[in-house]
């Protein structure tokens, strides 16, 4: 076989790869929108751009913020003034319409203040801005800590010529405080469940604010031991984790594989300004939770590549072959398709 031969074939072959390679579609934002926090004067911190309110009871506080449509196009967004909840990354959210609080009352919880409907939505011409103002009134006696709530906003952004919708959305947080008197957060280790994510073995921790503050900057730190023994045999840290107030985390902490036992689960809590916890609480790994968990991850080690590899070696020698028939009777290309 000649280098023309070679070089049709090896084209051929590159193409194969090219096609059967993963792409990737980026969606773009460029155009998009800007939520902006209009601060009231009973703002307590001017130097955030979220609203952090200190007002007397039964007052109503306004929630303004402004839109602006920064796209070339028309464009919609949804507003929601929600409760604030932890999600199970570890991070305060408010993409929820209701949310299950732990014990907090009804009259401090942030939905129940709002004045109003709680959802809203502007539609803005290209470069137009409106505004949007949600009302909320205080409690009508005074409470210690913090009530923490949030404007939820989501735009789509419509087709961005891939036949990808975008949407963009974004939060403001809004804190409402009677007085400045801190409460420090207090974290419950509620529940140890023994389980997996991804094939990995892990710990499913539940833990519980029971009290109206954030766990802020929270690192989490745990060590489990066999009950009895002071061995480590396994250990994990996650840092810049949050709580809200009266809220529950359910979180995984991963672990080399347990074998049926007792155990021992050791943690450690930190948090801004000068949280700080230990935990400790007993949990048991059953035969069935073991074995279902070595399951998975035999399931995993079981996966033939060899397989895929095998069947596209022979998809791409069948295109070759072919391409080297079709060239050697002169359909494409090739001295005899000249003449």
């Amino acid at each position: 076989m000649d280098k023309r031969k070679w070089g049709l074939i090896s084209t051929v072959l590159l193409g194969m790869v090219a096609v059967l390679a993963p792409q990737s579609v980026q969606a773009k934002t460029s155009n998009s929108y800007t939520l902006t926090a209009q601060l009231p004067p009973t703002q307590t911190n001017q130097q955030v751009t979220y609203f952090d309110l200190t007002a007397a009871e039964n007052s109503i506080q306004p929630l303004a913020v402004a839109v602006h449509n920064t796209s070339q196009q028309q464009l919609t967004v949804k507003l929601a003034a929600n409760d604030a909840y932890t999600a199970n990354n570890g991070l305060i959210a408010y993409d929820r319409a209701t949310v299950k609080s732990l014990s907090a009352p009804q009259s401090l919880r942030f939905s129940q203040l709002v004045q109003g409907k709680r959802a809203q939505s502007v539609t803005l011409a290209a470069g137009e801005t409106k505004q949007v103002t949600f009302k909320v009134k205080m409690p009508d006696a005074p409470f210690s800590g913090l009530i923490l709530g949030g404007i939820r906003s989501v735009a789509a952004l419509g087709d961005d010529g891939n036949n990808v919708q975008n949407k963009v959305a974004y939060n403001l947080s809004v804190v409402l405080r009677h007085s400045a008197t801190p409460v420090l957060p207090q974290v419950k280790l509620a529940r140890i469940l023994p389980g997996s994510r991804l094939a990995k073995s892990g710990l499913l921790v539940r833990l519980r604010n029971s009290k109206p503050n954030i766990v802020s900057q929270m690192t989490f730190k745990g060590t489990v031991t066999q009950l009895g023994k002071a061995k480590v045999l396994s250990t994990y840290k996650q840092q810049e984790l949050q709580m809200a107030p009266y809220s529950e985390l359910n979180y995984f902490m991963p672990t080399k594989l347990l074998q049926p036992g007792n155990y021992v689960l050791h943690l450690q809590l930190t948090g801004r300004d000068g949280y700080a916890q230990t935990l400790t609480k007993r949990f048991h790994v059953d035969k069935g939770q073991q074995i279902s968990m070595n399951d998975q991850k035999k399931a995993v080690a079981k996966t033939n590549w060899w397989l895929y590899i095998g069947i596209g070696a022979v998809v791409v020698l069948a295109v070759a072959g072919a391409t080297y028939w079709a060239y050697r009777k002169g359909r494409i290309g090739g001295p005899r398709h000249r003449k």
